[in-house]
């Protein structure tokens, strides 16, 4: 008996053909448009990242210019100022030596007065002294 010839190898091709056909309209072209975007969205994110990155950079290096910039400014006007209080501290100090050396002028002259004063009184004083002893010791009053 002859047999009909086995065309399941065509029915599969067929099924094949048809489920391939079917899948790409459903599957794999959607599939391959979403990884595309996807693959877009990523390279337009990470050019959004670098200039990010990079204006942060430069906003980073304009933060220390002006930060330099302000440290400058400082150390001019703490030195000022220094120069000022050194200019004030000075002053006083002249200032205070001239009083001073007012006040020990003054003190001298006094003190010299009063040297002088003591000086002048004291042959008298020494001459009081010495009868008042004299009467004490013998006793009587000494004639001057």
């Amino acid at each position: 008996m002859i047999k009909a010839p086995d065309v399941t190898l065509l029915y599969v091709l067929f099924a094949f053909a048809v489920s391939y056909a079917i899948l790409k309209k459903f599957l794999f072209r959607p599939l391959a448009a979403i990884l595309e975007e996807r693959e877009a969205l990523e390279k337009s994110a990470a050019e959004v990242h670098a200039r990010s990155v990079e204006e942060m950079r430069s906003a980073i290096a304009e933060g220390e210019a002006h930060l330099a910039a302000a440290r400058r400014e400082a150390l001019k006007n703490r030195e000022s100022l220094r120069g000022e209080g050194r200019a004030h501290l000075e002053q006083e100090l002249d200032s205070a030596r001239q009083e001073v050396a007012v006040a020990l002028e003054s003190a001298t002259a006094e003190i010299g007065a009063a040297s002088r004063r003591s000086a002048g009184e004291l042959p008298e004083r020494t001459r009081a002294l010495a009868r008042v002893l004299a009467e004490k010791v013998l006793g009587r009053r000494v004639a001057a």
